[in-house]
């Protein structure tokens, strides 16, 4: 296939581009048709590398109300609900609807894919499979995997063992959740495992952090800080970091001056943030603490 007269970015001229067996095989000013080669004329329409999904997660795509719906909408009962449907997964499973989500990404340019994988499963079903998958799209996807303790490293039996196993298997960048940990200490002593760890295996690092409506949850000081001491700046990624919006000016003023000197990478997922925050009520200072505005555990 010949494409005549595209505007490719930064160039005043246009290009032509023939693509053989689904790949570039020239750009130049002028190409010659070859003979029976289809030839299409875009007019100056502009062509563009493929766009990058930095965030998605491949394991459980297409699984909305499997078991059930999130009638509340909350973070939290999303994440309940993932823990019953991560108990039937099997490769198979995994596969098909991966591949059916990455084909709709295709469609839309993307071509590039950071993937976060549920490595809490003793028998990392979804790493395995998603894995095999990168394997077998390889010529049309370039697909990362993160491993990622969506219950926690330390607050899930034997989960370090298992981000370890997941990065020997092959994960690409090592995750963490250390909001999600059974308590502070615990979400601290996570981010020092996990950078630990991506520096043994010489890893990118992408942390779900501080993705809570909670103003006292601030871990991502101490994954910036980490970043800045072991000097890995923008091999480090935060995501989410949700509670940044309800910390109060003087500790932001503090927090930006950091981030600003760890040259760490962001990922915001605004449209994700959107739906599942401040959907939990706050507190006020009239109501008992725990009685009327919490809502019941499951």
């Amino acid at each position: 296939m010949l494409i005549q007269n595209v505007h490719l970015d930064n160039q005043s001229e246009t290009s032509d581009v023939r693509v053989t067996d689904g790949k570039f095989a020239a750009i130049a000013p002028h190409l010659t048709p070859q003979a029976g080669e289809e030839v299409i004329d875009v007019h100056g329409n502009l062509m563009l590398p493929p766009f990058v999904d930095s965030h998605v997660h491949l394991d459980s795509t297409l699984t909305a109300g499997q078991p059930e719906w999130n009638e509340s909408g909350t973070l939290f009962d999303g994440i309940r609900i993932w823990g019953e449907r991560k108990q039937t997964l099997t490769k198979q499973d995994v596969k098909d609807r991966a591949t059916q989500s990455i084909r709709k990404m295709l469609t839309h340019g993307i071509q590039h894919v950071r993937s976060h994988v549920d490595v809490t499963d003793p028998s990392l079903t979804a790493l395995q499979a998603l894995l095999e998958l990168k394997h077998d799209l390889k010529e049309i996807v370039d697909l990362q995997l993160v491993a990622f303790p969506q219950d926690g490293i330390l607050s899930f039996p034997h989960g370090k063992e298992l981000m370890e196993q997941a990065v020997k298997e092959g994960a690409d960048v090592v995750g963490g959740i250390p909001h999600f940990e059974n308590t502070t200490e615990y979400g601290w002593e996570s981010v020092h495992f996990l950078m630990d760890l991506a520096d043994r295996y010489d890893k990118l690092v992408d942390v779900h952090c501080d993705e809570i409506d909670d103003p006292a949850s601030r871990h991502l000081e101490v994954l910036a800080t980490e970043s800045l001491e072991r000097q890995l700046f923008d091999r480090v990624t935060a995501s989410h970091t949700t509670a940044m919006g309800s910390y109060n000016d003087a500790y932001t003023y503090k927090l930006f001056k950091l981030l600003k000197q760890s040259q760490i990478n962001f990922v915001t997922n605004p449209l994700v943030n959107v739906h599942l925050g401040g959907l939990i009520p706050t507190p006020s200072a009239a109501v008992l603490p725990g009685l009327k505005s919490l809502p019941q555990p499951a």
